[in-house]
């Protein structure tokens, strides 16, 4: 090997000895653990429900508002089994109703028929919210206030809503009036025309009444939904009369209260009072 090429080799080896020397090595890639994440609950609002007892603030006719009555307070209880019922300033009244989204139909009220002439224009006014309340077509709730409207959207109650309160049978303070009752033999029987059979049901849990000749007292308890229980024995006067009929219709009536199990108040504003197999028993207007 000459010279020269021995300067060469060594040359070379003194550069890569350098340049090894002074690279720097590449860190190694650490993994890296995701953090758990924890899904936020959804939150979904609320929304305002009819159900409850609602004081009436206004009333229109026509699309005008008409200055309520005073000492003459309405209000309505919309329950979850599909019936309203209230006072109407003077009388009682209950009828069906059905919501489809901010859709409402209220079915025919049956009304008691008390004459009320104090304070002046408790009737006419309450004929007129009785009215309104059949043609309600849609409703708003807004802050507990509840609005309805009729078909072109014109004003036709407002109510705002009352504080919670145990609220009654639906089918209380209304006088009942017989229209059928269920034979031994399961015939549907017409009520007797010359007699007149009642029922009220108190908010006390008493039900009193004619059963066509004598006047009968009873209790009754409500359960969930639309159950009810009717007491047995029942005091009853103990009258004779002579009218064909009426005392066999009277003893077939009041035989069949204690056999009751459920109440149903139809849209036409019948009411069925049925057995624990759903058979009516009896049928009443009002």
């Amino acid at each position: 090997m000459n010279s020269n090429a021995a300067i060469l080799l060594i040359g070379a080896l003194i550069v890569t000895v350098l340049v090894v020397g002074c690279t720097t090595p590449l860190p190694q890639t650490v993994p890296v653990t995701p953090l758990p994440t924890t899904a936020m609950p959804m939150i979904t609002p609320k929304e305002p429900t009819l159900t409850g007892t609602w004081t009436l603030a206004s009333i229109l006719a026509q699309g005008r508002g008409t200055s309520m009555v005073p000492l003459a307070t309405i209000t309505t209880t919309f329950s979850d089994t599909g019936l309203v019922s209230g006072s109407a300033g003077c009388n009682n009244y209950v009828a069906t109703y059905q919501v489809s989204g901010d859709r409402i139909a209220v079915g025919k009220p049956a009304v008691a028929k008390n004459e009320c002439s104090s304070p002046i224009g408790v009737s006419d006014q309450e004929t007129i919210y009785l009215s309104n309340l059949k043609a309600a077509e849609r409703f708003t709730i807004d802050n507990d206030r509840l609005t309805f409207y009729d078909l072109t959207g014109t004003i036709l109650l407002i109510y705002d809503r009352a504080e919670s309160q145990e609220s009654s049978l639906p089918i209380t303070g209304i006088p009942w009036i017989l229209e059928l009752y269920r034979m031994e033999s399961g015939a549907n029987m017409p009520a007797n025309l010359d007699t007149e059979v009642t029922a009220l049901f108190g908010t006390d849990g008493t039900l009193s009444g004619s059963a066509g000749c004598n006047a009968y007292n009873d209790s009754y308890t409500p359960g969930g939904a639309t159950t009810i229980s009717i007491g047995d024995p029942i005091v009853v006067t103990e009258r004779y009369c002579g009218g064909y009929g009426v005392m066999e219709q009277e003893e077939a009536y009041l035989a069949l209260l204690p056999s009751v199990a459920f109440y149903e108040v139809t849209s036409d504003g019948i009411l069925y009072l049925r057995d624990e197999s759903f058979t009516p028993l009896i049928r009443y207007t009002s």
